[in-house]
């Protein structure tokens, strides 16, 4: 009996004690699971920190390779003999971005005429679409109105064979007439009522709106990358006398205390030139004639990262064969992509 008392007294106990431990063990499983909260959290702030700390140094960076370059600048036109040299430069970092700007606005012309094109084209297919269901639907209503027309035909004569079912002995043929009316009728109503939804079923096609458009497709923001490639060839074309393209890329990449344009004269004709070129840029769309063969040539030969990538890849451009000018001469070899001519990449479409 004391045996059987104390095993009873144990098994009171381990309970209250498990009852006690119960909510010890979800306490220590709360707070491992607020510190693995707490330490990620913890992680994540340090790595947002470390990436602010590396923006910083490379702001700072700018910063000072921005004063030094305006220490040099200033050092440089503090000499008089320097002055013009200065001019020149600045002259063609403004014909630089006066090309990046006609790019662009030539890249805003191309994609809203392709989105026009693109938008009508969406149009016309779902046009055609709508005309083949609403053609679909008007056979099939066309058929479910004769059998509508068949069935009213069989109900007239049933009605009139339970019309004529007069007299003593006629009751047995009323009774089965009767019932055939009542069928036709049923399945009439039935017709009618396919009747309405096909007809119902019309009218919201008919009423339907055109789909949303979502934008250019990748095969026509390709195009337009393609012939900015072109226009940009033709605008180093258009720049090329007195080697003023190559002179205006090199003006956005070296400092200037790096290039010289010679002297005062030189550099006085050499700003005559540039401001009669950014004078005649505007008309440069009108007279961009090849830009369309040299397009044709570069569409050809353009390979692409993969299927989604609208940018050709620089290095399928190598071989492209220049455009031919107006007076019959072949116009510079540039590499477009390669040297970035223009900004370029800024222009694409992505």
């Amino acid at each position: 009996m004391s045996s059987v008392l104390t095993a009873a007294l144990k098994a009171i106990a381990l309970e209250r004690l498990g009852r006690q431990s119960k909510p010890f063990d979800e306490q220590l499983l709360s707070l491992f699971r607020n510190r693995a909260a707490l330490k990620k959290s913890y992680n994540d702030l340090r790595t947002n920190h470390d990436g602010l700390k590396e923006k910083l140094r490379n702001s700072e960076a700018a910063t000072r390779r921005a004063e030094e370059r305006l220490e040099a600048i200033e050092r440089l036109m503090a000499k008089p003999e320097a002055g013009y040299n200065g001019l020149v430069y600045f002259q063609l970092r403004t014909l630089w971005r006066a090309a990046n700007e006609q790019l662009k606005g030539f890249a805003d012309e191309l994609r809203r005429q392709q989105e026009e094109r693109e938008r009508q084209r969406q149009i016309q297919r779902c046009q055609k679409d709508r005309d083949r269901r609403l053609e679909d639907l008007g056979d099939l209503i066309r058929r479910v109105k004769g059998e509508a027309d068949r069935i009213n035909e069989a109900l007239d004569e049933a009605r009139g064979n339970l019309a004529e079912a007069t007299g003593l002995f006629a009751f047995l043929r009323r009774r089965e007439y009767s019932r055939e009316v009542e069928k036709l009728q049923t399945e009439h109503a039935v017709v009618r009522q396919r009747i309405e939804e096909l007809f119902d079923r019309r009218i919201k096609f008919e009423n339907e709106g055109w789909p949303a458009y979502e934008g250019l497709t990748i095969e026509g923001r390709r195009a337009i990358n393609v012939a900015i490639i072109a226009f940009a060839h033709h605008l180093c074309a258009y720049f090329s006398e007195n080697d003023v393209a190559n002179r205006a890329r090199e003006a956005v990449t070296l400092p200037i205390q790096d290039l010289k344009y010679g002297s005062e004269a030189d550099c006085t004709n050499l700003i005559k030139r540039i401001q009669q070129l950014l004078g005649g840029l505007r008309d440069q769309r009108a007279n961009a004639r090849n830009v369309k063969e040299y397009a044709a040539e570069v569409r050809r030969q353009a390979k692409y990262r993969n299927e989604l990538e609208t940018v050709p890849l620089a290095s399928s451009l190598a071989n492209v064969v220049p455009a031919i000018s107006n007076d019959g001469q072949p116009l510079p070899r540039a590499d477009i992509l390669r040297d970035e001519y223009w900004d370029v990449y800024d222009v694409f479409l992505r």
